[in-house]
Formats: C-alpha cells, structure tokens, sequence
C-alpha cells in the first residue's frame, strides 16, 4: 500500500499539478489547501476530486466559516488580505467543502492505525509543535494510533514518540526549509520517505502579483516562497 501524504497546500495549484507521485493507492491532504496563494478554486476542486482523506485546517476553517485563522503576526495581513482574494473568488460549494472537513481522521490501513490532524489532537487546527517540541508526549497520549500525521508548521519531519511516529509531510505550496522546493510524504508499506520536488514556482509568483491585495503583500508571499520566511522577524503559528 502506497500512500502520498500532502498539507498546507495554500492555493498553489502550479506545486500541486507539479507533484511527481503518479502511481499510489491513497492520497491523503492534511489541510490548509487555501488562502496565500493565487488559486484556491482550483486547489479545492482538485483535492476534491483526487484526495482519498482530507482533514481541515486552520484556513480552511477560517474560509469555511468567515472567521480569523490566528495566524501570528508577521503573517496576520497576508492571511486577511488573501482570505478577503478566497473568500471572493471560491464558489459556495467550494466554501461548503472546506467547513464540512473534520478537524481528524483516524483510519486504518491493513494493520497500522493513523490520525490525522492539521495541528496536533488537543488543538486541531491551531496548536503549533515543532518537531522538538516537548508536547509531543503529551500528544500522542491522547490518541490511540500507530502514526500521527500532522501539518501547519511547514517544516517536514519524523518523530519517534514512545511508539507512536509523528509524521509531519511540511508544505507542498508553502514550504518553510529555505527551499523553494515542494515538500509532501509517502507511506509505502510501513516505510516512511519525506519528499521534496522542484516546480514552476515563477507561475505561482505570476500568479501573486496579478492577485488584488497591495503589492507590499504580494513581495511578502513572494519573499515566502523563494526563502522559506517573510524577511522580517521569527515567525510562531502559520
């Protein structure tokens, strides 16, 4: 069994179309498949045609509800200007998919238990753990699962925790390692490879400044996607 493990996908549709896997059993999204990039529309629909499991994350919530996506500070104006651009330009189906995600999945697959989950099991959609942070014991008490699978901080890892494996696949359309190369996961008969890819990453930076938001912002996202990091100060929740 074969499973590709996306997240955090943000609205770049050139990263997704880019993705190298084309042979796999499952696709599984972790969430945040919009705001920051130029394309939600079309990152939703196709998540919805081609992902097996989807859980939601905290922009897909702030999307599908109209509410804030508490991102921290250095991004708190590109995630309302950008969610203002989702907000117009997805269709009403589009927003109902993302406020009818679940916030987890638990599935099985053969014998090994998985949990999904944007952030972490006590705060699905906001909590955010690093790969060294020392809640993660605390975390996967609270889940009964052989692997955890998580998102939101951008950064791709694996974990051992007691017997539990933490998985983190990092970010397909927003990648934070200080590469502009898309990151995603696969599960492949109890082995896990952490994946990174090249892909048109000037389409996407064409498609940020043709985006109606202030050309201030659109240089922050831009600066994101080559970097890894807004140019600024350290950055806590995404």
């Amino acid at each position: 069994m074969k499973i590709v493990i996306i997240s955090d996908v943000h609205a770049n549709l050139a990263a997704l179309k880019a993705l190298p896997e084309r042979q796999y059993d499952q696709l599984w999204c972790i969430g945040d498949l919009v705001d920051y990039g130029p394309d939600p529309h079309e990152v939703v629909e196709w998540v919805r045609s081609n992902a097996t499991v989807v859980v939601r994350g905290n922009h897909d919530h702030a999307a599908g509800f109209s509410v804030d996506p508490q991102c921290s500070a250095p991004y708190k104006k590109l995630a309302d200007e950008t969610l203002r651009f989702t907000l117009r330009v997805c269709k009403n189906e589009d927003l109902d998919y993302l406020k009818g995600l679940p916030v987890y999945r638990d599935v099985s697959v053969n014998s090994t238990r998985f949990y999904l989950v944007h952030a972490a099991p006590t705060d699905p959609l906001f909590g955010y753990y690093p790969k060294d942070s020392p809640h993660w014991r605390e975390q996967v008490d609270c889940v009964a699962a052989d692997v955890l699978v998580v998102g939101h901080t951008h950064t791709p890892f694996v974990r051992q925790e007691g017997k539990t494996t933490i998985v983190n696949p990092g970010s397909l359309g927003q990648p934070k390692t200080g590469r502009s190369l898309a990151c995603y996961a696969v599960w492949n008969d109890g082995k896990i490879f952490l994946q990174e890819y090249q892909y048109p990453v000037e389409e996407t930076i064409r498609g940020i400044r043709a985006m109606p938001i202030p050309s201030q912002d659109q240089e922050a996202l831009i600066a994101v996607l080559r970097g890894g990091e807004i140019p600024v100060r350290t950055v806590t929740r995404l």
